[in-house]
């Protein structure tokens, strides 16, 4: 009798290792997020649209910082996600300092439309 739960041991382990090997041979290695990747998960509210204006005007340091938070990201030093004005006072402070696309929009009849466009409307009387 004990021969037969030894041999059941013996057999159930033998099975547990065979699944772990299949288990790790078959599953493909996930590739490593990039330090752009880790960042932009990171980023919200229009900071996207201002990493990719710092990388236009300041390709080398816009690398360099996107690595030092991506890092911290890793590290986990840096939790918070991260918008697109904490992003650009970032750049600021650092002495870069580059223009972004803005526009403010106003609701006219039910729609969106640039203030610049809501005022030449009703300059022209047509408002």
């Amino acid at each position: 009798m004990e021969e037969d739960v030894e041999i059941k041991l013996i057999e159930r382990r033998k099975l547990e290792a065979l699944r772990k090997r299949i288990k790790t041979a078959a599953a493909p290695p996930r590739p490593e997020k990039t330090d752009r990747e880790v960042v932009e998960s990171m980023l919200y509210d229009r900071g996207d649209e201002v990493l990719d204006a710092a990388y236009s005007f300041f390709p080398a340091q816009t690398e360099r910082l996107v690595k030092e938070i991506s890092g911290m990201v890793r590290d986990g030093r840096l939790k918070d996600r991260v918008s697109g004005g904490e992003l650009y006072s970032i750049f600021r402070q650092l002495g870069l300092r580059f223009n972004l696309k803005t526009s403010i929009k106003v609701q006219d009849k039910g729609k969106l439309v640039d203030l610049s466009e809501k005022l030449a409307r009703t300059e022209g009387g047509s408002g």
